[in-house]
């Protein structure tokens, strides 16, 4: 009996270990890595944006190949670029995605760089899918991406979605294919590379540093760790994101309105700007001393949340100020106010008081002024002198020979 009992606990222990073996064989060899797929814009002749010395197509390599090298720190992932150098062949869109696809890639990430029509823009922003899970998945990591930029110091342009004319799809070409294709993709615009406002991130170290932030955002969103970083992920969570019930697209219409209320002060005014926006917030204002022929640079809109805000102009002397103010939301729309004139500072002319003069300083100056009349010149001096000396000469001359004659006559007589 207890050999029975014996054998039977041997045969379930064994049973128990080989169940034990089956199924950490099976999670083993179903777990599987992240994939990740880096996809740097442009390439080839397609230079992207291009201003001064600074090359999209160059920058957006430097930084993909920063943020692979960063993210291969992680462990559970793996990381594959679309190109490796700038001199291949641009490649389609489609082309791309074939290559995450052929990787069975999680999700795909395309770095850029922005310019504005105007180069009055700056600051960074990321453009999501308008719909379904690649929606939820491109703005839970977009979420995480831009606080990292903003951290840098970026100013915050939010996450956008945009639909093509027909507002039947996508307007880009990565978020069309990535729909397709079923691969979540995102597009990071990570600063303008022609608005002065971002140009401490104009050099190599700051594309290097961007690609760090970019794979320390995909981690985070993988909940990657790093045992060579020191950072643990494991616990980190996404924000939660609904599906939209339709496809999301740009805000396309202007703020609803933008009012001004001037307060006149000595020497400077205060400008209460109100201005709402149904749809997005108000992102930039600016203004225009000059009736709206010309407008200042864009200024950031201190709080989202806020309908208001107020600033200073200096009163210009002998001049009004024709007041314009705009301001713009997300996709930048803009409103405008109605014009208002302040009265610029009076020019004040110093006042030169005429002495209290007693009758005879009156005469003494009449009499100066009399004689500056006719003052005497150097020639007039010369001539009154050459005259003086010509009139002496021609008189001593006279009395010379007047004496000489008299001599001659004496002599005479005597003989």
């Amino acid at each position: 009996m207890k050999r029975t009992v014996s054998i039977i606990i041997k045969r379930i222990t064994i049973c128990l270990f080989a169940l034990f073996l089956f199924f950490s064989f099976n999670t083993q060899s179903n777990a599987k890595n992240v994939t990740v797929v880096i996809d740097p814009g442009h390439g080839g002749e397609a230079l992207g944006g291009n201003c001064d010395d600074r090359i999209e197509r160059d920058i957006n390599l430097i930084t993909a190949i920063s943020m692979k090298e960063r993210l291969e720190q992680y462990e559970g992932v793996d990381v594959y670029l679309t190109r490796e150098n700038n001199t291949d062949k641009e490649l389609s869109r489609k082309q791309r995605f074939d290559i995450a696809q052929k990787v069975n890639a999680d999700f795909l990430f395309s770095i850029h760089y922005n310019m504005s029509e105007y180069h009055t823009l700056y600051g960074s922003e990321v453009w999501v899918a308008s719909k379904g899970k690649n929606y939820v998945k491109g703005y839970q990591f977009a979420t995480i991406e831009m606080e990292a930029l903003k951290d840098l110091g970026l100013f915050d342009r939010g996450i956008k979605n945009k639909l093509d004319k027909d507002r039947t799809g996508e307007y880009y070409g990565i978020l069309k294919y990535s729909e397709e294709y079923a691969i979540p993709a995102v597009i990071i615009e990570h600063c303008h590379l022609d608005e002065e406002r971002d140009s401490a991130f104009w050099n190599e170290q700051a594309y290097k540093e961007f690609g760090i932030r970019d794979a320390d955002s995909v981690a985070k969103y993988f909940k990657l760790s790093s045992t060579a970083l020191g950072i643990d992920n494991s616990e980190y969570e996404r924000v939660s994101v609904e599906e939209p019930a339709q496809r999301l697209d740009m805000d396309r219409t202007p703020p609803e309105y933008c009012d001004i209320e001037i307060t006149d002060n000595e020497s400077f005014v205060t400008v209460d700007i109100d201005s709402f926006d149904p749809d997005t917030y108000i992102q930039y204002y600016q203004y225009s001393t000059d009736g709206g022929h010309t407008f200042g640079r864009l200024e950031a809109w201190d709080d989202r949340t806020s309908k208001h805000q107020s600033f200073d102009v200096v009163k210009p002397e002998g001049e009004d100020i024709h007041l314009i103010v705009r301001t713009y939301n997300q996709y930048d729309q803009y409103a405008q106010s109605e014009e208002s004139v302040v009265e610029g500072l009076k020019i004040v002319d110093e006042i030169h008081e005429e002495p209290n003069l007693t009758q005879y300083e009156t005469v003494v100056i009449n009499t100066e002024d009399k004689n500056n009349e006719h003052e005497i010149t150097p020639l007039t001096v010369f001539i009154v002198v050459f005259v003086v000396l010509f009139i002496t000469f021609n008189i001593f001359l006279i009395i010379s020979l007047t004496i000489k004659l008299k001599a001659a006559k004496k002599k005479k007589r005597k003989k």
